[in-house]
């Protein structure tokens, strides 16, 4: 590329962005021709044969890219073939994205098409009417072909962007139609329908032909990654013809929303209570509900919001466009200015946007004449949004099943059993990746050094056994204790004196929680002794998204353990973030990991940090000075002294 004239940049801008066309009709072979002579002539110009080879090297790669990620792409349908709409594969089971306004059109099942002709049943999981996306999962493959997300935040304006799915039902084999543009703006914001339904926050604005029926589909970077879901188009022609302004839900948002949807939930947006408008150059508090957390936290009306989420806030609409990415419950971390100058950290965890589904708010039974009919192009004005589906509408049963899902009590579990799959193929995940198959270790030694911010405060060592039992011996601040579960019972020594903890003691002990973690993955289920395990919804811990797991006893007590899908390097890794037996860390707090690494054939945290309170502040962390397998086990280790 950098070797080329400017006066070639025009052959490389013709291929790269898709001018030259190999279809077989008429129209291909036109533009294919006019390519072909801008070639020639260019060629004519003294083009080398290796820029040439540059130019067909761009080109073979954007079709490289578009062979990768077809095959995940989905035509959705409801099960009457009314409906229709797009969606794309996350994940090998079959867990897919589609817009909340598709599966409006379609119901709460139905059928999706591949590219390999193959049309498979679905069923939806979870919905998000306010920034109008829905998880489905696809059925009868175990081996489904699909694309993981990528980082929204990397795009530019500029960057090739490529959009996949069904636009006007043209996939009658299931073949998606491809548009490729470029990114025409960030950040965007546009209104949305109902009450506090389809808000697009901090979407991505493409020229890419978006029209009825890519709704729900992918945006692809030119790496293969989904960057986001297509949703929202201006059009003319009553809804019908794109204008080159389509808008798509950001990956960074969907990745907030995931763990929500997984748990079979219909999840809120969050919502600080307060308004900020832009003041002078500053972004100040305008109205505030004096009931709100946020409130009792320091926040009055007037003081000025400096940062938001860690991002510095330099005008109203870029807060809107933050909070609209976070899901209800979420902890949000904001600071705020006072008057007099005093900086406050405020840590809370939001509220929810209500809803308030009425029923004559759900689709009918029978098409809208005020829709768009796909069949016969009326007159309308340019630049009308048309989020609504983009189909017919569905059968009167299809929109009875949906209204019903719909009217239930938001931030509940719809499905049990699907939960109870979904959290069991996480763990699954987490413990496929933490301990190396075929291993022959019976045990593992950690040695720790544990330190404040400044300073040693002691050491801990820490002895895992490959059946699950473990014991921590722990010197902190002059003071020796051991903890150890023996298999069945768990203990506290502190000296001769051994006493056995009830299940709840054992949830609420820190240090004696560590360890559990760690050796948890060798199980056939893993944490199983602290209770049955939900998908709790999604959380941030350690400053970033996770799974967040609820494990439930008998006595419906408790114990959280935060999974992460990625570790800081980013790879797709399930690691435990954190775990404690309070939501927000209070009490005696939790364990907070990091920086894991394979030793002898399992997962590691080089760092375990005792945290407390929604802001996870660090009382002492434990680094790690070596790790070490053990060829056996002394039993003796695990059992309290005799009396």
């Amino acid at each position: 590329m950098c070797g080329l004239k400017l006066k070639h940049f025009v052959v490389l801008a013709a291929i790269a962005s898709g001018w030259v066309c190999h279809a077989p009709d008429t129209q291909g072979q036109a533009t294919q021709t006019a390519a072909t002579s801008t070639r020639t002539e260019a060629s004519s110009e003294s083009l080398t044969k290796a820029e040439l080879a540059a130019i067909r090297a761009v080109e073979n790669e954007r079709i490289r890219i578009i062979e990768k990620v077809i095959g995940s792409v989905i035509a959705v349908y409801g099960n009457d073939r009314q409906g229709g709409g797009s969606g794309v594969i996350i994940d090998p089971s079959g867990i897919a994205l589609t817009n909340h306004h598709v599966i409006e059109g379609a119901g709460t099942s139905g059928l999706g098409g591949l590219n390999d002709g193959e049309l498979y049943e679905w069923d939806l999981i979870g919905t998000d009417p306010g920034g109008d996306v829905a998880i489905i999962r696809m059925k009868g493959r175990d081996d489904f072909p699909f694309t993981p997300l990528g980082d929204s935040d990397a795009v530019r304006i500029g960057d090739w962007a490529l959009a996949m799915g069904n636009p006007f039902l043209l996939a009658h084999d299931q073949v998606p139609t491809v548009t490729l543009g470029i990114v025409s703006g960030v950040h965007r914001f546009q209104e949305g329908a109902g009450s506090n339904q389809l808000v697009y926050g901090n979407c991505i604005q493409v020229d890419s032909s978006i029209n009825p029926g890519n709704s729900g589909g992918p945006l692809f970077n030119m790496s293969g990654e989904v960057i986001g879901i297509n949703g929202r188009g201006s059009f003319r022609d009553r809804g019908r013809v794109n204008v080159g302004l389509g808008y798509a839900i950001s990956s960074r948002q969907i990745r907030n929303f995931i763990p929500d949807l997984l748990a079979t939930r219909i999840v809120e947006h969050g919502t600080l209570d307060a308004s900020f408008s832009d003041r002078e150059g500053q972004v100040v508090c305008s109205t505030l509900n004096l009931d709100a957390p946020v409130a009792a936290a320091g926040l009055e009306p007037g003081d000025v919001l400096v940062q938001f989420e860690g991002e510095s806030i330099t005008y109203a609409n870029q807060f809107k466009n933050l909070i609209c990415m976070l899901p209800e419950g979420w902890p949000a971390a904001l600071r705020i200015r006072k008057p007099d100058g005093r900086e406050l950290d405020i840590n809370v965890r939001l509220f929810g946007l209500p809803y308030n589904f009425q029923p004559d708010e759900q689709p009918p039974d029978k098409p809208d004449p005020d829709k768009p009919d796909p069949d016969k192009p009326g007159d309308g004005k340019e630049g009308d949004e048309e989020p609504g589906p983009d189909q017919p509408l569905p059968a009167a049963d299809a929109a009875e099943m949906l209204k019903k899902y719909l009217l239930n009590e938001h931030g509940v579990v719809l499905d049990e059993k699907v939960n109870a799959n979904n959290v069991a193929e996480l763990l699954d995940a987490w413990k496929s990746s933490a301990v190396a198959a075929g291993h022959s270790v019976t045990g593992w030694r950690i040695h720790d050094e544990i330190r404040d911010a400044d300073s040693a405060m002691g050491k801990q060592t820490i002895v895992l056994a490959a059946d699950g039992r473990y014991r921590v011996d722990q010197e902190l601040d002059g003071e020796h204790g051991v903890w150890i579960f023996d298999g069945d019972d768990f203990w506290k020594i502190r000296g001769d004196e051994a006493r056995k903890l009830s299940l709840i003691e054992a949830k609420t002990t820190p240090v004696l929680l560590q360890a559990a973690v760690i050796i948890a993955p060798t199980a056939e289920m893993p944490l199983a002794r602290f209770g049955r395990a939900i998908l709790d919804g999604g959380d941030k811990a350690s400053g970033r998204v996770a799974s967040r797991v609820m494990l439930l006893d008998d006595d419906d007590d408790w114990l959280y353990c935060w999974l992460g899908t990625s570790d800081e390097s980013g790879n797709e890794l399930v690691r435990p973030r954190k775990v404690s037996a309070h939501l927000d860390c209070l009490g005696n707090g939790g364990m907070m990991f990091d920086e894991w690494e394979m030793c002898e054939g399992l997962a590691i945290p080089r760092r375990k940090d005792h945290v407390r309170g929604l802001d996870e502040q660090t009382l002492w962390t434990a680094r790690t000075l070596r790790c070490e397998a053990l060829s056996a086990i002394d039993d003796k280790l695990f059992q309290p002294p005799e009396k």
